[in-house]
């Protein structure tokens, strides 16, 4: 193979020798050495050249002579032609960008959030004179257990005869849990709209409040109006038993589970709760009132029983039962019942609908003179009333 290669390479070297063959010395001229050098280089020359041109390319640097014919001044060396590679088409890799971490906000130690008002919402009207509690459900948002140290304090607006400090737990609230505040207050005796701001208070002595930066207060705001007085007593009769008193002593249930005595007006599965001048559906308004609305479902119902007492001579239960006023097309059955040992009696039943009137209540228990039970105060509602709240008028045991 090389021989074939080589075969046009000699063949160009003859030519070069024939065509410089004019230059050659005559037959009288005897060439000189130098001149022999000179042609033999030449055709090495042309020689090495062809060979480039076959095999690669050459590396080396040739150096020109005097005469100008070009000598090698270091090995040759031939290099075969590189291939070129095919370009390829593999994506260069992307980085997804990291976003920052966000620092993080620090909880404060004290602050609140309030959650509900379990009595006494925005507007309530109450009457004139009228004492009244009122109770915010709150929960400690901060970082801080709330302690027996702390108290709700009044900052401003209108006290409404409240007090200006008050402790509001005897344990603990740790962050996350949540509890009842509640105050005091009096209605005041000119009517109109008041409102007062009220805050908390940790045991430096620091107020903090509601909001992100506990600096905003929870209130009360209410409507002072002429009302018409609860039935009392008269001088005639003497209070054995308050059951608005004793409500928080009662256990209370709807069908299937136990409820807890002071929940917001609206829970879905019943309410036990002591309101006060509320606009009854005769158009009155009443200065205390015992409100069990039954749980929220078709035929819903809500049990009260209330501590054990002795029936004594001339006891008598009286109340008013009915709607709050706005009470659409509702029907309810309040009873009355006892619990003697195993016993259950029905000592009373009052069918009420919404029809712009109080049903009377008067129980005469001189039949159980001497007897020890526990009394049921029960409302069970007929289909799914428009409304639900239902409401005792000042009912107790009096003779």
């Amino acid at each position: 193979m090389f021989l074939k290669k080589m075969r046009p390479i000699i063949f160009l070297a003859g030519i070069v020798l024939l065509l410089t063959a004019c230059n050659f010395p005559s037959a009288d001229e005897e060439p000189t050495a130098d001149q022999w050098a000179v042609y033999t280089e030449a055709a090495l020359t042309v020689v090495a050249q062809q060979t480039q041109a076959v095999l690669g390319t050459p590396i080396g640097v040739a150096s020109p002579i005097p005469g100008g014919v070009a000598t090698s001044t270091a090995p040759m060396v031939i290099v075969p032609t590189a291939t070129p590679l095919a370009p390829t088409n593999t994506p260069l890799p992307t980085f997804t960008p990291v976003p920052p971490t966000a620092t993080p906000i620090p909880i404060p130690c004290d602050r609140a959030q309030f959650i509900s008002d379990v009595t006494i919402p925005d507007n309530t009207e109450i009457g004139a004179g009228t004492t009244f509690v009122k109770i915010w459900r709150l929960k400690n948002s901060g970082s801080c257990t709330w302690t027996s140290g702390y108290a709700v304090v009044f900052y401003n607006g209108d006290a409404m005869s409240g007090p200006s400090s008050a402790s509001f737990t005897t344990g603990t609230v740790p962050p996350g849990s949540t509890v009842d505040v509640s105050v005091s207050l009096i209605a005041p005796i000119n009517p109109g709209t008041y409102r007062g701001n009220w805050r908390l208070r940790n045991t430096a002595g620091a107020l903090f409040g509601i909001g992100n930066n506990a600096d905003q207060s929870f209130w009360v705001q209410i409507k002072s109006v002429a009302s018409t007085p609860t039935p009392s007593p008269t001088s005639a009769y003497t209070l054995s038993f308050d059951f608005i008193a004793r409500g928080p002593d009662a256990s209370w249930k709807n069908a299937t589970n136990n409820l807890p005595w002071g929940d917001p007006p609206d829970d879905y599965p019943g309410v036990a709760v002591n309101l006060v001048n509320i606009k009854m559906e005769d158009g009155k308004t009443y200065g205390s009132l015992l409100a069990t609305y039954p749980q929220h479902i078709s035929d819903g119902k809500i049990i009260g029983i209330y501590p054990a007492y002795t029936i004594q001579n001339n006891d008598h239960l009286r109340a008013k039962v009915g709607f709050k006023y706005d009470c659409g097309s509702s029907s309810v059955k309040f009873q009355i019942k006892y619990i003697e040992g195993s016993s259950e009696v029905t000592v009373g039943e009052w069918l009420e609908n919404c029809e712009g009137g109080l049903s009377p209540v008067d129980v005469n228990l001189s039949a159980l003179v001497g007897h020890t039970v526990q009394f049921e105060l029960v409302v069970v509602a007929i289909g799914t009333p428009n409304v639900w709240s239902t409401l005792w008028v000042s009912p107790r045991i009096e003779r």
